[in-house]
């Protein structure tokens, strides 16, 4: 299938011939089953209801009925994609999710002659296109109608499929200039595609038939293509890179298969297949191969084109420096004409795990990541491709992830496609949750798996399959047909299983697991496993899955020792996990928290288990793990604490942890310098950069005092052990040295009160402000201020992009807008909820309600714009301050 693309053109024509295309825009949406008068002869779209002037050109040549001209009104024009639940935030009953919905959209041909033009159509091997339709993923199954006639069924909220419709369309509506075949009628009527979805979570559909902790909504909720093809078409393409021996730094073969189909009664006896290789621009290299020379499958008319070509020396594709070579593929007929075109996007790289932990290119890399839903507030699952690569970019950039877990299902070739161009390594895995169904439902599962990694095999972000449903208890004839479905579709990369149960059987390569053992104390993580494999003559490969989540569910507005041991919880785990060479990595729940069913979560329908909250917000978790990148890439200085001086149980001030990549910090208090700070590499020896722990804000400040240093030192000691912990802390060894030290410079208990409230607590202080000043290479490189005397001050509003950009009215470009309540040192105000309004001028549209809270002084929403070039103005006012947030976006 062709693409159309206003990308260079590397091989001539084919650029010209590009002829598959988004088809998102001007569809209707109408809640409800289909209903007989959408199918009937008589129903010509819910246009009509919508534009006079359709209505009237139609009805000259068409009569419509009563009835179906009343099931026009209810609908509503929509954009793909588009989640039909519109769930609210939180505090729903996710059984009124289980709905039924209907789309439709007026197939014109228009759209095909434009997609066809300057093709030489009589030289082609049949005499009309074949049109199907490509979608990307409709939750959970549903029903197509093409022109009155049921085309196609699917079942399966989260793999793709594609239908052939033009065989339900009168070639006499094909035709350009037809004026002479066909009635008038036959020829002006419209051609409307009809989709029914149903939401239902059916139990013969994986995951579900169980309890499921995540929710799938319902709707088209990814992209529909239109695809046209003339004469062929090639399918389940894929190219995997593999070096000719031990050394990287040789050469190189790639492995190219494709399925290749005459449509109709036309041959492709004698076809060509042509490769071309690039790599920014430039050719690499080239092949071809006869199809005469291919193997014919057992399939009428339809061959198996399977070849090499070597590339030597190929730049490799890294977490650190992700290369990525365009491969376009060109299939000829016998006399030249080019019939379909396709083109991948591939890396040079080795991925594998081993009994000594993950080797990527031969080089050991510790996997520290998070597990990823795809849903966002108020529209569910329906996020456009920049929505879904923003969370790549989150996940890497700002979370410092090295990988990310699809869990529990294929996610968006969007998301996908970001992580190949980040270097952001992935494990997707099939759909499923605990539960496993019957026959019917196995079967399904299988064929989950197989489009699963048909669709993304083509990835070199992807380095293991999942291929054993989430937590399930073991299912041996199960698990060893999925295990042999993803080995034979993709020998190249291993498969894991995540389980829950230690010691279950381990039919996979890699023994992944889901440990939750440590609550705070103790064990970090269950003993790896003992398994020996036949493959490795050692102990299996061993992968952390998931930790800490539904242990220690954090919302945002929580007290802050509850945020603060939500992160160091993350942090201890993976610190352990670090320090042993059989962990090949260490993979948190999760990076956001999600919506879920009343059998989980908060009762508010959310599991608060994310390092970030559902609006890609972080925690305190989200900002440790943000401390883990280099510094080469970003500074981080984030303290867990708001420093307030009551906020802690007992008014505790100390300790207070900073996470940053800093080499060292230096804390100022009211001016004056208190102690230089250093990385806690007791306790998180392990940690790349392991968190800085303030515990004396005293310092240098006591030296007014005048006394000797043996006694500041002591002082100090012994008040910031009180602050952290409380004065039941102090042993009788360290009430006698404090008896003793009062005893020398004549204090009373009453005295040491006060001096510990002036220095430690600071109470009625005019200047509140501490300054924390991170130091790297012995320079002062980044700084943050905070204060006791906090107060909300403004408010702020960002977008994560300067533009948004939309080239056709086909595309959804959309982009994130965070509004934060800053107090006096630029912080969140972190206990602000505050309502507040959103009003957008301009060509773009608001995804979810105009009037929403803030959350703990923070919130967000998305926006998508239109085709149109602009400016976007959105205004957020809110009661608790005076002037309005104003920030404008240019559309490109």
């Amino acid at each position: 299938m062709y693409y159309l693309s206003d990308t260079a053109n590397h091989s001539g024509n084919a650029g010209e011939m590009r002829m598959k295309h988004p088809w998102n825009a001007g569809w209707w949406f109408r809640p409800g089953k289909a209903e007989d008068a959408f199918l009937s002869d008589d129903w010509i779209g819910p246009s009509a209801a919508h534009s006079p002037k359709n209505k009237t050109i139609i009805s000259k040549e068409i009569s419509q009925t009563d009835d179906a001209k009343n099931k026009t009104e209810d609908w509503k024009q929509i954009h793909l994609p588009h989640d039909m639940i519109e769930a609210p935030f939180n505090a729903f009953d996710e059984r009124s999710f289980l709905r039924w919905g209907c789309y439709a959209k007026e197939l014109k041909k228009e759209e095909i002659l434009k997609i066809t033009e300057g093709l030489d159509k009589k030289t082609s091997i049949n005499r009309y296109p074949a049109i199907f339709l490509s979608f990307e993923g409709v939750s959970v199954s549903c029903r197509v109608w093409v022109n009155g006639r049921l085309a196609c069924s699917h079942k399966g909220p989260y793999t793709p499929f594609e239908i052939r419709i033009d065989t339900f369309i009168p070639h006499t509506w094909l035709e350009e200039q037809s004026k002479e075949q066909g009635s008038k009628a036959e020829r002006a009527r419209p051609i409307w595609v009809l989709v029914e979805v149903d939401s239902a979570e059916d139990s013969g559909i994986p995951p579900f038939g169980g309890v499921v902790d995540y929710l799938a909504y319902g709707g088209i909720y990814r992209g529909v293509s239109l695809c046209i093809d003339l004469g062929a078409r090639m399918s389940k393409l894929w190219a995997i890179p593999r070096p000719r021996g031990d050394a990287l730094d040789g050469p190189w073969l790639v492995h190219i298969s494709a399925e290749i189909e005459a449509l109709e009664s036309g041959s492709i006896n004698n076809c060509s297949l042509l490769a071309r290789l690039y790599l920014s621009g430039e050719l690499v290299n080239e092949g071809n191969i006869l199809l005469s020379d291919s193997t014919r499958i057992e399939e009428k008319n339809k061959f198996s084109a399977n070849f090499s070509m070597s590339v030597d020396r190929p730049k490799l594709w890294d977490i650190d420096s992700p290369a990525l070579y365009d491969l376009e593929l060109a299939l000829f007929s016998e006399i030249g004409q080019e019939l379909d075109y396709e083109q991948l996007r591939i890396g040079f790289r080795t991925a594998e795990f081993g009994s000594s932990g993950f080797y990527l290119n031969q080089r050991r890399i510790f996997l520290r990541g998070l597990d990823r839903h795809q849903e966002y507030p108020y529209i569910g699952y329906a996020m456009g491709p920049d929505g879904q690569r923003r969370d790549a970019e989150i996940l890497k950039e700002e979370l410092g992830c090295i990988i990310v877990r699809t869990s529990h299902y294929p996610q968006s070739p969007h998301f996908l496609d970001a992580c190949d161009e980040l270097g952001l390594l992935v494990f997707e895995e099939l759909p499923g949750w605990q539960h496993i169904g019957g026959r019917e439902w196995q079967e399904q599962a299988l064929h989950d798996l197989e489009d699963m990694i048909v669709r993304d095999r083509n990835h070199p972000s992807i380095v293991l399959w999942g291929v054993r449903i989430n937590e399930s208890k073991d299912n041996h004839e199960f698990y060893a047909r999925t295990n042999e479905l993803a080995r034979r579709l993709d020998p190249y990369r291993q498969t894991g299983g995540v389980r829950c149960q230690a010691r279950s059987e381990l039919l996979e390569d890699v023994y992944t697991f889901n440990d939750f053992i440590y609550d705070g104390k103790g064990t970090m993580y269950i003993s790896e496993p003992a398994k020996v494999l036949p493959k490795y003559r050692k102990r299996a490969p061993y992968l952390i899955t998931e930790h800490t989540g539904h242990m220690f569910p954090t919302k945002r507005f929580d007290q802050e020792e509850r945020l603060v041991e939500h992160a160091l919880r993350h942090a201890h785990i993976l610190d352990t996990a670090m320090g042993n060479s059989r962990v090949a990595g260490c993979i948190g729940w999760c990076a956001f928290d999600y919506h879920t069913h009343k059998d989980f979560g908060s009762g508010d329908r959310i599991c608060y288990h994310g390092v970030a909250d559902a609006f890609r917000i972080p925690k305190y978790a989200g900002l440790f793990y943000s401390s883990q990148i280099s510094p080469s890439e970003r500074i981080v200085l984030e303290p867990a604490s708001i420093f307030a001086k009551g906020e802690r149980n007992a008014s505790h001030l100390l300790p207070i942890h900073v996470f940053t990549n800093c080499d060292a910090i230096d804390v100022y208090r009211s001016g004056g310098f208190v102690a230089r700070f250093f990385p806690d590499k007791i306790h998180f020896a392990n940690l790349p950069h392991p968190p800085i722990v303030i515990d004396d804000l005293i310092g240098a400040l006591l030296e007014a005092e005048g006394w000797p240093r043996n006694d500041l030192r002591l002082f100090r000691k012994l008040a910031g052990k009180a602050m952290s912990l409380g004065e039941s802390s102090l042993d009788l060894w360290d009430k006698l040295r404090m008896g003793l030290f009062m005893r020398r410079h004549k204090l009373s208990i009453q005295d040491i009160e006060e001096l510990v409230l002036r220095y430690g607590m600071n109470w009625g202080a005019s200047d509140e402000k501490i300054r924390i000043v991170g130091i790297l290479n012995g320079k002062e490189v980044v700084e943050r201020s905070f204060g006791a005397d906090s107060s909300a001050q403004k408010l702020s509003i960002e977008s994560d992009t300067p533009w948004v950009g939309g080239l056709t009215e086909e595309e959804w470009p959309s982009t994130r807008i965070v509004v934060k309540a800053l107090d006096q040192y630029g912080n969140i105000v972190p206990f602000l909820f505050e309502p507040y309004s959103i009003e957008i001028k301009g060509p773009a549209s608001l995804l979810g309600p105009a009037q929403r809270s803030l959350i703990s002084g923070v919130s967000a929403f998305w926006i998508s714009s239109k085709a149109k070039k602009g400016k976007i103005r959105i205004a957020i006012a809110c009661p608790r301050f005076k002037e309005t947030a104003v920030i404008e976006l240019d559309i490109e």
